[in-house]
């Protein structure tokens, strides 16, 4: 009775209109599907679609379908990128100071001492520095623990500092990585990651650092089939809002965005540690990789020089430094 008064344009309007008010935002990532970070990010999309009753709706791209880390970094401060995860590490682009030290190797002592880092009063600092230049932190609890740790994957066995002298690999665009692996010996290539597989294959290096929950999925173990377990620094996948779209949102969405980003956190981390014994077996049965543990004592002595080396030539600036050491 209650519709036989109502015109049928306005009937649908207002059975429609949650759908046609809903805010979409679309978030780009690096990796593949099937990939601890896709995993990580449907439980966000699903938690902020159903937390915002609809009224936000979240489009994932993966395999960086819109555009490399720096591409994307750039869109978020223009806002025509909405979201971004990925390794903390991308960020030191944008505040060298504060975050290359994060992939300063043997700096840090685990995945806690990092938190604490980023959590304390010096990176509170630079957020708000990254706020200015357009991109904001949404994942505030930094726990989505990357890697759960560190590997060396090469086409031939690395066993000690020995091994690693003159060995060509690849590297991502930050100064401080790149000092680190000169100082112990290697040859660094800066090559974007979707060209690493190949980049391996050619010749062109014979070696990729990354974290080892990321081996089995980009197939590394196909032209590289040993793995160095180094853990060379603890690393953190952080989710960003472009600080244009944030300042559209109301409250009530913006603490669904952080509340699902640091959940979304939680997920990655344990899924990644969850899978890191399968993939191995996986990679060892069907790529017939070797699994190598090494005393990382000699790495880690033969780092200690190059810290004060960095200070010395304002690399590293003390204040850093010291709230690093802070930290501990």
């Amino acid at each position: 009775m209650f519709t036989k008064n109502i015109p049928i344009t306005i009937l649908f309007c207002l059975i429609f209109s949650y759908n046609v008010n809903a805010i979409t935002l679309k978030v780009n990532e690096g990796n593949a599907p099937g990939s601890p970070e896709a995993q990580a990010l449907g439980e966000f999309k699903k938690i902020v679609e159903e937390q915002s009753k609809g009224e936000i709706k979240i489009r994932i791209f993966l395999h960086r379908q819109l555009g490399n880390p720096q591409e994307s970094l750039e869109n978020l401060m223009t806002g025509s990128l909405d979201l971004y995860s990925g390794a903390l590490s991308y960020y030191a682009t944008l505040l060298p100071d504060e975050l290359n030290p994060v992939s300063l190797m043997y700096f840090f002592k685990d995945t806690e001492h990092l938190k604490r880092y980023l959590r304390g009063p010096v990176f509170k600092k630079a957020q708000e520095k990254l706020i200015k230049r357009g991109i904001r932190f949404i994942s505030t609890e930094f726990n989505g623990d990357r890697g759960p740790y560190r590997v060396y994957i090469s086409t031939k066995p690395i066993t000690s500092l020995s091994d690693l002298q003159g060995v060509k690999m690849r590297l991502w665009p930050n100064d401080i990585a790149i000092r680190s692996w000169k100082h112990l010996g290697a040859e660094p290539a800066v090559i974007p990651w979707t060209e690493v597989y190949l980049s391996i294959r050619q010749g062109v290096v014979s070696a990729v650092t990354a974290p080892i929950a990321l081996v089995r999925s980009t197939k590394f173990t196909e032209v590289a089939p040993y793995v160095t377990i180094m853990k060379q620094f603890p690393q953190t996948w952080p989710m960003t809002i472009s600080e244009k779209v944030w300042q559209k949102l109301s409250t009530e969405h913006r603490n669904i965005l952080v509340n699902a980003a640091n959940e979304a956190g939680r997920i990655y981390a344990n899924t990644s540690l969850e899978r890191v014994s399968e993939d191995i077996d996986w990679m060892i049965e069907n790529n017939n990789a070797v699994f190598i543990r090494i005393n990382t004592a000699p790495f880690r002595q033969k780092m200690e020089p190059l810290y004060n080396d960095l200070i010395n030539q304002g690399v590293l600036k003390k204040e850093i430094y010291n709230a690093i050491n802070d930290a501990r």
